[in-house]
């Protein structure tokens, strides 16, 4: 894996793809708040081990009341 690598993911609201910068040796298995570019929601990224070496990212809406981070 690459210290940083882009990943691109397709929004789960909009379909809109965006970037995600990770940085493999600090970032995996820790939740990233990312904001939508197009339809603002704020995302829970947490990018996992995939399959062969790939980069998994799971990718869920957060609620109202757990924003405050």
């Amino acid at each position: 894996m690459n210290k940083n690598q882009p990943l691109e993911y397709l929004c789960p609201y909009c379909g809109v793809i965006n970037a995600f910068e990770l940085n493999s040796l600090r970032d995996m298995y820790h939740e990233q708040v990312e904001t939508c570019f197009c339809c603002k929601k704020k995302l829970s990224l947490t990018a996992a081990d995939g399959v062969e070496g790939q980069i998994n990212l799971v990718i869920t809406e957060l609620e109202n009341e757990l924003q405050v981070k």
